[in-house]
């Protein structure tokens, strides 16, 4: 399919040889920033403008489609703070924007919405005022055209306690309350919840911060995407591999293939 999609687009032709599968990759993916820029651009260079641009790896985990509320976040970004990123293309609708950033707000100190340069004066008149408006110019960069509000002071901890995975949730409230939470399996989840809304927003935002980025900045998940082409980061970032498919998926892309036009 990669190589069909280079060859209908003439990329194959002013290639020589041999290539890495990676060099095709990228080869396809500048082909589509360049002719299509569909929400997997957008997601791309939020990754590679704001993760490995702005920040890095070790230390700002980056989520694709991750669950808040009635909602999923685009792309979501966990530094010192946490980000949500609402992609809007020139392809989209405005189709229930209200209720997802509504949902972001409940979780994120910063909700930023990303659009086509020519729909951001729109986006900007519907959207709410703590939402920050961001551009994807022709040349792949970020433009801010609105500044985002912080708002943790107004998240809610049962929003945040939906977005934590066990171990996460019974070490914060294990801190709380100054003991180690020993409940039956049963209940844990319920038990800890009831504790949980009883945090104070900023507490639940730092939660949120610490449990999510600790997730994906370990050395061996940092190494991964870091080895992978530009093209493929979002990938790595949204597809759980274990250790062993990790290395499996970057010898492949290591590999040179041959192609002929026919």
């Amino acid at each position: 399919m990669a190589l069909g999609f280079l060859g209908e687009h003439g990329l194959l032709a002013r290639a020589s040889g041999k290539q890495s599968l990676a060099s095709l990759f990228d080869s396809a993916w500048h082909e589509m920033r360049r002719e299509y820029r569909n929400e997997f651009v957008y997601k791309t260079e939020i990754a590679s403008r704001i993760v490995f641009g702005r920040h890095s790896p070790k230390t700002a985990s980056l989520y694709v489609e991750l669950p808040v509320g009635r909602s999923i976040v685009d792309v979501a970004v966990f530094n010192g703070t946490s980000t949500a990123y609402e992609i809007k293309t020139e392809y989209d609708t405005p189709r229930r924007l209200t209720t997802q950033t509504s949902d972001y707000l409940t979780a994120f100190d910063r909700v930023c919405l990303v659009t086509h340069p020519r729909c951001a004066e729109s986006y900007a008149d519907i959207s709410d005022p703590r939402v920050g408006i961001l551009v994807l110019t022709e040349r792949g960069s970020l433009r801010l055209i609105r500044e985002p509000l912080t708002n943790r002071q107004n998240v809610a901890p049962k929003t945040i306690f939906g977005c934590l995975q066990r171990a996460e949730y019974v070490e914060a409230v294990s801190l709380k309350i100054g003991e180690p939470v020993i409940k039956p399996s049963a209940i844990i989840q319920g038990y800890c919840g009831g504790v949980f809304e009883q945090f104070t927003a900023s507490e639940a935002h730092d939660t949120f911060v610490s449990a999510l980025r600790k997730r994906k900045t370990d050395g061996d998940t940092v190494r991964f995407v870091t080895a992978l082409p530009e093209s493929l980061r979002v990938l790595g970032y949204a597809t759980p591999l274990s250790r062993r498919q990790r290395e499996t998926a970057l010898s492949a892309l290591r590999e040179e293939v041959s192609f002929r036009l026919v």
